[in-house]
């Protein structure tokens, strides 16, 4: 039961029974694999919750995460820590009292339900809307790309697009140049590529969560003025290839250039899912072969001690894979010191998709050694 409060709508609303009153809860429905990950929700969440409280003073907020681990949901809920609302991120439907950030207002009764909102239900299937979310992070790209991405095969994304396109909801072209701090960059692109329609667009945006007339520009890739070259390329397969390289690993999500808060450092690819029986995050770096060794070997030790914040800040483990020529896997190799055992180092030529060695925890395993 989609409701409206004010000119933001939310998946539904309820009033639960707490310690002999009423709360006053409105719900936010988050699907992990609807193709972003969890920290680009922040500032739509961090809006909404501000309208909401202004609207609605005994307003609290219950973040329903549907996906296996224990992840997305962690991760949404530290980036909403200093939220002037009540909130309670979980995995599903089942709410503790103690879920929530602070004790949300109780009633002495029920309280009375907000206007409840018809949306028309999406007129695609559950994979061609997985395309359209894709691309609304994407911006633009090929098909490998977005099969990669939305875990589809790439069969399936080959016939999906053409029929969105004749619905004109993607169209297939090639882009406009890119700006980057104002300046105009030239475009990588030199075969058309898959973009958005406006009306593809609002079916993503609505899918999210998104009410209209929102800006969730948060969604987006960073660094957008690589698209269509050849590192935003590989970085984009990196799901694609986990699942080619690892068969016996679960791969729940991935996406490409993921701004993480907290942060400086931007991992070209970064997947979730669970190998060997560990829930861990996958953090692809793609070689730079324009750097001297000494600098790949220093780059490589501010990575990997990112990804060691990241993961220890979550409770997940870490699969850190690098990507190059031999040279720069060997320079780099330099960076690598003082491993757990809740952290594996991979290295594998960039030109040999589908090709991983096997994850070693707390050791450094190199294709070809």
């Amino acid at each position: 039961m989609t409701v409206r409060i004010g000119n933001m709508f939310f998946s539904d609303w309820a009033s639960l029974p707490f310690e002999g009153g009423w709360t006053d809860t409105f719900i936010f429905r988050i699907s992990s694999p609807a193709c972003l990950p969890p920290y680009v929700y922040t500032p739509l969440l961090r809006r909404l919750a501000s309208h909401t409280r202004r609207k609605r003073r005994s307003a609290s907020l219950w973040i329903q995460v549907d996906g296996p681990g224990g992840w997305y949901a962690g991760e949404l809920r530290r980036s909403l820590r200093g939220l002037q609302l009540p909130y309670a991120v979980t995995r599903g439907e089942w709410l503790n009292f103690l879920d929530f950030s602070f004790r949300p207002w109780l009633g002495y009764g029920p309280s009375q339900p907000p206007p409840k909102m018809e949306l028309p239900a999406a007129p695609v299937s559950p994979e061609e809307l997985r395309c359209l979310q894709v691309l609304g992070r994407m911006v633009k790209g090929d098909e490998g790309e977005l099969a990669s991405l939305t875990g589809l095969s790439l069969e399936g994304v080959q016939a999906i697009l053409p029929a969105l396109a004749e619905q004109k909801l993607v169209v297939h072209k090639v882009g406009e140049t890119i700006y980057r701090g104002g300046q105009p960059v030239r475009s990588h692109d030199r075969t058309p590529l898959w973009h958005l329609t406006r009306p593809g667009l609002s079916l993503a945006l609505r899918s999210w969560g998104v009410p209209k007339n929102v800006s969730f520009n948060s969604r987006k890739e960073c660094n957008l003025y690589q698209i269509g070259s050849k590192h935003r390329h590989i970085s984009r397969l990196w799901p694609a290839w986990l699942q080619a390289a690892w068969p016996q690993a679960e791969i729940w999500a991935g996406w490409c250039e993921v701004g993480i808060p907290g942060s400086s450092m931007v991992p070209d690819g970064l997947a979730w899912g669970e190998v060997q029986g560990h829930e861990a995050l996958f953090w692809l770096e793609v070689g730079d072969e324009h750097k001297s060794r000494q600098q790949i070997a220093a780059q490589m030790r501010q990575r990997l001690q990112a990804g060691r914040r990241v993961c220890k800040t979550s409770g997940v483990d870490l699969v850190f894979v690098l990507l190059g020529p031999r040279w720069v896997r060997d320079s780099a190799r330099r960076g690598c010191s003082r491993l757990t055992d809740d952290v594996a180092i991979v290295m594998a030529d960039w030109k040999r998709f589908g090709e991983l060695p096997v994850v070693e925890w707390g050791a450094v395993r190199n294709q070809g050694d």
